[in-house]
């Protein structure tokens, strides 16, 4: 039996976590960027690392709460023309409910090529493993550098003043 309940949960978890890495290309689509947390927390907090690459792009928090990456989302929604998220490893531990994502996110920034951000997700989880309450994300800075810039050419975070 306990080893259902720890299936079940897993099962849940990926579902979850699946849901969030996908939550960008739906939001895009439905030009709603409150479909991205669909599945965090009112409280979650956000991490962006390597701390190396938000000394260089001060305009970045390295941690923000929901309303902060809510308005981050809004502002990089409406300098994409498409995105998508290709799953490339999914490591979940139920007992601690965490899970880690390697994936590769490919978007489309308007006037800009499709470039590939590789991203390693750290995501802690509810006891029930339905909302994620942690997010850190990692990236790959070469290529967020770029995407930040055709999307600063586009308005991303002009409010900013960036």
């Amino acid at each position: 039996m306990a080893s259902s309940l720890a299936e079940d949960l897993r099962a849940t978890i990926e579902s979850t976590a699946t849901q969030f890495l996908k939550s960008t290309a739906r939001a895009l689509a439905a030009k709603d960027p409150s479909l991205f947390f669909a599945v965090l927390t009112p409280e979650c907090a956000h991490h962006l690392r390597p701390l190396a690459f938000i000394t260089a792009n001060p305009f970045l928090k390295a941690v923000k709460s929901n309303e902060e990456q809510a308005a981050q989302m809004a502002s990089a929604l409406a300098t994409m023309e498409h995105t998508r998220v290709g799953i490339k490893e999914l490591v979940i531990d139920p007992i601690t409910r965490k899970a880690s994502v390697l994936a590769e996110h490919h978007t489309k920034v308007v006037g800009a090529e499709t470039n590939v951000l590789e991203v390693t997700w750290f995501l802690d989880f509810t006891e029930d493993g339905k909302r994620i309450s942690r997010v850190t994300e990692f990236i790959d800075t070469a290529t967020a550098a770029k995407r930040i810039a055709d999307m600063k050419k586009r308005g991303f975070m002009k409010d900013e003043g960036q």
